[in-house]
C-alpha cells in the first residue's frame, strides 16, 4: 500500500480538483449525481484501486465487499443503484507539470508504447525553475535522441528511445555508474503503458538499481586514487586563494566519486552527486568543503579527503604508471 501512496503523492499535485460522479446502473445517459471531493479524500481511497492505466480516474465499481466500508467511511454512503467514478481535472492546466507532460505526450507521441516522467516533478520537489524529464518509448524511431524544448511554458528534457536503444544506453550508463534513464524509469511516474512495456521496464530498472553498479576494477581504483592524490597535493601546496577554490571544487568531485565507488554506490553529476553522497552517509566531505569555501580553513576538508583515500587503499603517486593506448 505504501508504494501506491508514494506514486499517488508524486502524480497528483495541489493543482488538481476531484469529482465523484454517479451514473444509473444499466442505463445510458448523463450522470445522476455529481459532487466535488477533496484531494485528501481522493488520496485516502486511491490505494484501494488499480488505476495504473489512467491515474486520473478511479472506477468505484471495483469496490468489493471487503473494502466498501473503508471507502464509504471516507466518501459517505454509495447508492447501490449507481455506478461511481472519480475523475481528476486541473484547476490551472499550465501550472500543473504532470498535465503539461501528458499533453506533450498526447500531442507528439500519441502512439508511444510507454512514457515516464522523472526528476524533481516525480519526486514532488519541483520548483518554478524545474524542467520536465521525460522518457518516451516508441516503435518507429530512426534513432534515439535527446531534445530540449518548451511546452506550455515548461522546459522539457525529452529522451526518446525504442526498447532496444533504451537497453543499449542503460548498459553503457551502468558500466559508467551513472544511469539516469534507470533512475527515471525506476523512480519516476509511469505516465503511459500501452502494452505492458512500461511496467516491465520499471520492474527491470528497479532490479538493476537495487543490484548496484559493477564492482570497481583494480585499475579504476588506482586511477581514481591517483587523480585524488594529485589534486589533494595541489590543494595543500597552493598559496593562491582563487586556485585553492578551483582545485577544491574539482577535488570535491573526485573524492566524492571515489567514496561512492569504494562503497559500490551509483554516481551522479552536479546536484545528483551530492544527493548520492547524502544517501551513502558521506556527509563529512560535503560539510568540510562548505566550511572551507566559507573561509574557515581547509584543514577539515583535507582530513576528509585523506579519510576517503584511506578507505580506497591510501594515497597513490610514486609508482603509478599507465601505458598509452595505440592509435
Amino acid at each position: 500500500m505504501a508504494g501506491h501512496e508514494d506514486e499517488v503523492r508524486h502524480a497528483y499535485g495541489d493543482n488538481m480538483g476531484w469529482r465523484l460522479t454517479g451514473y444509473a446502473k444499466r442505463l445510458s445517459g448523463p450522470p445522476v449525481s455529481v459532487r466535488e471531493i477533496s484531494r485528501t479524500e481522493f488520496l485516502t481511497i486511491r490505494p484501494f484501486f488499480d488505476a495504473e492505466d489512467n491515474p486520473w480516474l478511479v472506477d468505484l465499481n471495483e469496490v468489493v465487499p471487503a473494502i466498501r466500508p473503508c471507502v464509504e467511511h471516507v466518501l459517505g454512503p454509495l447508492n447501490p443503484d449507481e455506478d461511481y467514478y472519480i475523475t481528476g481535472h486541473p484547476l490551472d492546466w499550465d501550472k500543473d507539470p504532470v498535465h503539461v507532460a501528458r499533453d506533450l505526450l498526447d500531442t507528439r507521441y500519441p502512439l508511444a508504447r510507454a512514457a515516464f516522467l522523472g526528476g524533481s516533478v516525480a519526486a514532488g520537489t519541483y520548483t518554478a525553475n524545474s524542467d520536465l524529464d521525460m522518457v518516451v518509448i516508441v516503435n518507429d524511431l530512426p534513432g534515439a535522441f535527446r531534445e530540449t524544448l518548451r511546452h506550455r511554458g515548461w522546459p522539457v528534457e525529452l529522451f526518446c528511445h525504442t526498447v532496444e536503444s533504451f537497453q543499449d544506453f542503460v548498459a553503457r550508463d551502468t558500466e559508467g555508474r551513472r544511469p539516469p534513464l534507470l533512475h527515471m524509469c525506476a523512480e519516476g511516474f509511469l505516465m503511459l503503458d500501452a502494452d505492458g512495456t512500461g511496467q516491465r521496464m520499471r520492474t527491470e530498472a528497479r532490479a538493476l538499481l537495487e543490484a548496484g553498479p559493477p564492482l570497481a576494477t583494480v585499475t579504476e581504483l588506482e586511477d581514481r586514487r591517483y587523480g585524488t592524490t594529485d589534486l589533494l597535493e595541489d590543494l595543500i601546496g597552493t598559496r593562491d586563494e582563487d586556485e585553492r577554490l578551483f582545485v577544491a571544487a574539482r577535488l570535491l568531485t573526485c573524492a566524492g566519486e571515489l567514496a561512492l565507488v569504494v562503497r559500490n554506490r551509483w554516481l551522479g553529476h552536479g546536484k545528483w552527486l551530492v544527493r548520492r553522497l547524502r544517501d551513502a552517509g558521506e556527509h563529512e566531505i560535503v560539510d568540510s568543503y562548505r566550511e572551507m569555501v566559507r573561509g574557515d580553513g581547509s584543514e577539515r576538508f583535507v582530513a576528509a579527503v585523506e579519510t576517503v583515500l584511506e578507505s580506497a587503499g591510501g594515497r597513490l603517486d610514486a609508482g603509478y604508471r599507465r601505458t598509452a593506448q595505440s592509435r
